[in-house]
């Protein structure tokens, strides 16, 4: 039987590894600032464009281990995380329109061509159950595994009462990553290529009870089943600090995701 204290001990696990991820990595881009702005002083223009590589590759590892970070602090307890969250009313258009916004914006900072377009077929207001941060993850590894594919993609976030379904233009699903998603079953050429992006997929929709499908295509279609509505008087405001946190956290997320493709 599943008890509140497990649900504390799992989000505090989740939480630990992150942490000390995080610590980690703080104390790497220290370090490795500090070395960038001693050899800016010593060395000559010639010596520091040899050096440049060096520190871009550096500095793309470093995004790359922070992903991973909380890639993995998550996959320790994917197999529980439904048991940890507490999913809550939300309206799933604003959460996407403000996700589609971000994307936009960071792709043309970084210089990323492809195109991403929300579809809501004249709904405006989506009621579903939800949690804004396993949406956030849920959607930027869908865009980071189709952008790995094809830079230049587009992609098509469609919304419908009861149904979010996700699409891309790309090549589509191979039948071992279509497996992993449905059967969570891993083939030896994705046990190879180490990912962690789409089982994640798989985990934050169930622990927020959204049903997963994989549809025909063509490219990349995701289907999730939203849970049933939930009154409108249950859905609640947050204050605008609340707000402005979690815009901050989700652009952060985004920048790293694409940052780490634009390097590539």
């Amino acid at each position: 039987m599943y008890k509140e204290d497990d649900d504390t001990a799992l989000l505090a696990l989740r939480g630990g590894l992150r942490g000390r991820f995080r610590r980690s990595l703080d104390s790497m881009e220290n370090a490795f600032e500090a070395l960038q702005d001693s050899l800016e002083r010593t060395t000559s223009p010639a010596q520091r464009a040899e050096l440049q590589p060096i520190f871009d590759e550096l500095r793309t590892q470093l995004l790359s281990l922070r992903r991973l970070g909380d890639q993995t602090s998550d996959a320790a307890t994917a197999a529980l995380l439904r048991g940890s969250c507490t999913p809550r009313p939300m309206d799933l258009v604003s959460q996407l329109r403000e996700i589609c916004d971000i994307l936009q914006e960071e792709a043309a900072r970084c210089g990323l061509p492809f195109t991403v377009e929300l579809c809501c077929a004249g709904v405006e207001f989506l009621p579903t159950m939800g949690d804004a941060t396993l949406l956030n993850g849920l959607v930027t590894n869908l865009v980071s595994n189709t952008l790995a594919v094809d830079g230049a993609a587009h992609i098509v976030l469609h919304c419908a009462p009861g149904c979010f379904v996700y699409r891309d233009n790309g090549p589509g699903l191979p039948p071992d990553a279509r497996a992993l998603l449905t059967e969570e079953k891993w083939s030896e050429r994705l046990l190879h290529a180490g990912g962690l992006g789409l089982p994640l997929i798989a985990a934050y929709a169930r622990a927020m009870g959204w049903a997963l499908a994989v549809g025909e295509g063509p490219g990349t279609e995701l289907q999730f089943t939203l849970p049933a509505a939930p009154p409108l008087e249950n859905l609640m405001l947050e204050s605008p600090a609340e707000r402005m946190a979690e815009q901050r956290t989700r652009r952060q997320l985004i920048q790293r995701e694409l940052a780490l493709l634009a390097n590539r």
